[in-house]
């Protein structure tokens, strides 16, 4: 329903959004991110609405703090996309901001909707930033890569559908938006902005209790993997490095899986996390779904998060928050080169280099090794939390960017300005 120009909001961002209240919830990391990229606008002076899909138990509209919430589209569906950008319109918003992963709003039977969606709207609409939080480089998609993904079509199918949206949806944009600078050699026209960092709140509670109130061991390596649970996170290989290593009770090493199943595996039949737990529960402690006020606490515990991905296809979550955190972490190599890390973070494939990392870290979890990588994670960090990308963001945005004094307009100018557009 269209919007008076007190309530207009300056930008409309389509995205999964967590429950009212919460950062880290929903079926996916689109969803905190989204959340925090829409707090962090609000905090720079512009007005947001997020239009999210439909959610049980959440209302059809509703204030997340200085955000509006309007749940107007469901998921899922073919259409999904191009309900979410009429409702988006229907704010109108100065800019509308889509969060775009593939299979996120539907399946694949969901992309020439997609695609038909965003012409149309780049015909009526204000202009459209997307942000591509997937990016994968169409000759990664093999036979290996699609039983990973779960992908149940032939890799051939899987690289002509995912090479096809990867040109088709940056044409219809104004602003294309990717974390990483590697992707942009695969989508050249993309502005890379970093996947925002959060500052989390000082806590005077020693570290020491905190592992105990999460019944992890007070002293030796405590290593983390983070997140939902899936194949594409190369979860056995730092499970193997776990067995190989010698983690277990008693011993200098602990590994710890803190994070529930992943939606999508859940939704198929999946039982990855119950298969991963069976064959290495003896080596690894797996806590289940971790709710949001745990989260930072199992950053604050950990000596180092691994994060062995084989082949990344978007930035990752819990990389942005160990650097929030300052917690140390260990990267596949792969990943190391997709974020631009320092050659000390990264770790060849083979289980048996993730184990004698381990090891040498287990040998004096606070002694040189951990500082080092604990330095390059400091470093990483730097220009990435969520004020600068927000700021960047608006930079970007048609309008709504940093003025003049003589430039300045006002909220109100603008939406008469909308209003013109869209009469």
């Amino acid at each position: 329903m269209p919007t008076d120009s007190v309530s207009r909001p300056d930008v409309a961002l389509i995205s999964p959004y967590p429950r009212l209240g919460a950062r880290h919830d929903g079926d996916s990391g689109v969803a905190s991110y989204a959340a925090n990229l829409a707090h962090a606008l609000t905090d720079a002076g512009a007005r947001v609405t997020v239009v999210a899909p439909e959610h049980d138990g959440e209302p059809a509209l509703g204030r997340d703090g200085a955000v509006e919430v309007r749940r107007a589209f469901r998921a899922g569906v073919p259409n999904a996309v191009p309900a979410a950008l009429a409702a988006a319109r229907a704010t109108g918003a100065a800019q509308v901001h889509l969060q775009h992963e593939l299979f996120l709003y539907s399946g694949a039977s969901g992309l020439p909707a997609t695609v038909a969606g965003l012409a149309a709207h780049r015909r009526v609409g204000p202009p459209t930033a997307i942000t591509m939080h997937q990016v994968v480089d169409p000759a990664a998609v093999t036979h290996d890569y699609t039983a990973m993904h779960r992908v149940r079509v032939p890799p051939f199918a899987a690289r002509r559908a995912i090479g096809g949206v990867q040109r088709l949806l940056p044409a219809l944009a104004d602003t294309v938006l990717v974390h990483e600078p590697s992707f942009q050699r695969v989508i050249p026209r993309a502005t890379v902005v970093p996947h925002g960092i959060e500052v989390p709140a000082p806590s005077a509670e020693p570290r020491a209790a905190v592992r105990r109130r999460l019944g992890v061991r007070e002293h030796g390596l405590v290593a983390l993997c983070f997140g939902f649970v899936a194949p594409y996170k190369g979860l056995e290989v730092s499970l193997a490095a776990a067995q190989i290593a010698g983690a277990g009770p008693g011993g200098p090493l602990q590994v710890v899986v803190a994070g529930g199943e992943h939606p999508r595996l859940a939704a198929q039949g999946d039982d990855y996390q119950d298969r991963l737990a069976r064959r290495f529960g003896e080596s690894a402690t797996f806590t289940g779904y971790v709710p949001d006020e745990l989260v930072g606490d199992w950053f604050r515990a950990a000596d180092v998060l691994l994060l062995a991905y084989p082949e990344p296809h978007a930035s990752s979550g819990p990389l942005a928050l160990a650097l929030a955190h300052r917690t140390p972490v260990l990267l596949s190599e792969r990943l190391a080169d997709v974020v631009g890390a320092h050659r000390d973070l990264a770790v060849p494939t083979a289980p048996e280099a993730w184990a004698a990392r381990l090891r040498e870290l287990a040998h004096d979890p606070a002694g040189p090794a951990v500082q080092r990588l604990r330095g390059h994670v400091e470093a990483m960090a730097a220009d990435r939390s969520w004020p600068a990308v927000a700021r960047r963001h608006l930079e970007l945005y048609p309008g709504l960017g940093p003025r003049t004094p003589e430039q300045e307009v006002t909220r109100d100018d603008r939406a008469a300005a909308a209003d013109h557009a869209h009469a």
